[in-house]
């Protein structure tokens, strides 16, 4: 067979020969022959060197003159870095990294500084040197506020769950701030399957004011024998109705705005003066903790309007924080109305958890979990729904139009939360 060196030598005949027959015609000069000359190199030169001619391609050194004196592997660096592929692996792999740092940065390391100030709040060293958490030593007593009052055990879930009730047996349905919103609370009651005879109801605080009707979920409380606690708005109404009362004041409504506070406080003065003897005796009766009792999963239920201060007893707490707090501040210990410090409800969770991780605690008690406080609050609107491993926030802004919130617990400590809609009471 004949061997070729260049494929512009290889003609083909025209198709008028009187034979029919291709020949080969060594006159290159015939005009009825063709050149194949699309095809003049290798397809392997397409294949593997496509760099040479694609335009994308055109900044990548070659082995043309102008670029011969580069040393190789200047040639080979200029080569992968000029590839698509190496331009994508760099952007990925920048953002993988720039995507890292921002979250070390911003949310890694600012969590670590803070359980690490948590920490070392908690030392017993540092509460020697603040001269003990707050509360704990010098503690005001008042005569019209109840400090704490226990639920009664009978009226706890069981340990088990029976399968027997359509509820699973006995049933806690705490609710969070109603501020006067009888209608959305008599919803939220139906949402429930309330059942007077096997739930018992549990405010954590501000049932009135604010709201259009204040006098009927106090009333609705009794009518069901719930049990409360003492908010930052019973607090004002009650204390303002008993400074009236003690001052003979409580007919003479002229004096709100004239003489006595100049507009401040108002609505709770005319509130003050709505309630009758019987429900502001009742509201009276509402402590500033209640304690729930143990309950599965759970340990000790405590109920308390804004938060308590961790570690001191309940029975020492400060009433005022109790029912206004939202932050502690780490360094003394003291807890404030404002959002400057740390939340309370962390230096908690850290607190119970370094209880169970104690092992000299699973070493004297058989039973862990009865070390555990979970704490169930209102107050912090702003917050909304937060429902953590041992605190449960269920103040869902009901009078701005947000939500009412009930989180019911059942037998064998089982919980789920219920909310109906609220209107704009603002």
């Amino acid at each position: 067979m004949a061997r070729y060196s260049n494929i512009d030598d290889l003609d083909y005949a025209d198709d008028s020969s009187d034979d029919g027959l291709h020949s080969f015609n060594d006159n290159n000069n015939s005009a009825s022959s063709y050149r194949l000359t699309k095809y003049a190199r290798p397809l392997i030169d397409y294949v593997r060197n496509e760099w040479q001619s694609n335009p994308k391609y055109a900044s990548l050194p070659t082995t043309n003159s102008d670029t011969s004196d580069y040393p190789r592997w200047v040639q080979m660096l200029g080569s992968i870095v000029t590839a698509p592929r190496f331009r994508r692996y760099v952007l990925v792999y920048t953002t993988v990294l720039v995507s890292c740092w921002l979250g070390w940065k911003f949310v890694v390391s600012p969590r670590l500084e803070e359980h690490a100030a948590i920490l070392h709040a908690l030392d017993p060293q540092v509460k020697e040197e603040v001269g003990g958490w707050f509360g704990a030593n010098a503690l005001p007593r008042f005569d019209i506020i109840v400090q704490l009052r226990t639920l009664e055990p009978s009226l706890l879930p069981g340990e088990v769950t029976s399968e027997s009730d359509e509820h699973g047996g006995r049933r806690l349905i705490f609710i969070g701030d109603v501020h006067g919103c009888k209608d959305e609370l008599e919803r939220l009651l139906e949402e429930t399957s309330f059942n007077p005879d096997t739930d018992h109801l549990i405010f954590t605080g501000d049932m009135i004011n604010k709201g259009p009707d204040s006098l009927g979920v106090v009333d609705l409380a009794r009518e069901y024998s719930a049990s409360c606690v003492r908010g930052d708005h019973e607090d004002r109404v009650l204390s303002l109705r008993h400074n009236m009362i003690a001052a003979n004041t409580m007919n003479d409504e002229f004096l709100d705005d004239a003489n006595m506070h100049r507009g401040q406080y108002t609505k709770e003065r005319q509130l003050a003066r709505q309630l009758s003897e019987e429900q502001a005796d009742w509201l009276d009766t509402c402590p500033v903790v209640l304690n729930v009792g143990q309950i599965k999963d759970m340990g000790q239920v405590v109920v308390a309007h804004a938060g308590l201060v961790p570690g001191v007893d309940l029975d020492k707490q400060d009433p005022y924080s109790v029912m206004n707090m939202l932050t502690v501040d780490l360094d003394t210990h003291v807890p404030s109305s404002s959002r400057k410090g740390i939340k309370w409800t962390k230096v908690s969770y850290t607190l119970c958890f370094l209880r169970v991780c104690n092992r000299r605690l699973h070493e004297t008690f058989e039973n862990p979990e009865s070390m555990l406080t979970t704490v169930i609050y209102g107050h912090d609107s702003k917050s909304s729904l937060s429902l953590k491993t041992y605190t449960k926030g269920i103040d869902t802004g009901c009078f701005k139009g947000g939500k009412l919130t009930a989180l019911v617990v059942g037998d064998g400590g089982k919980q789920k939360t219920v909310q109906v809609r609220c209107n704009n009471h603002t």
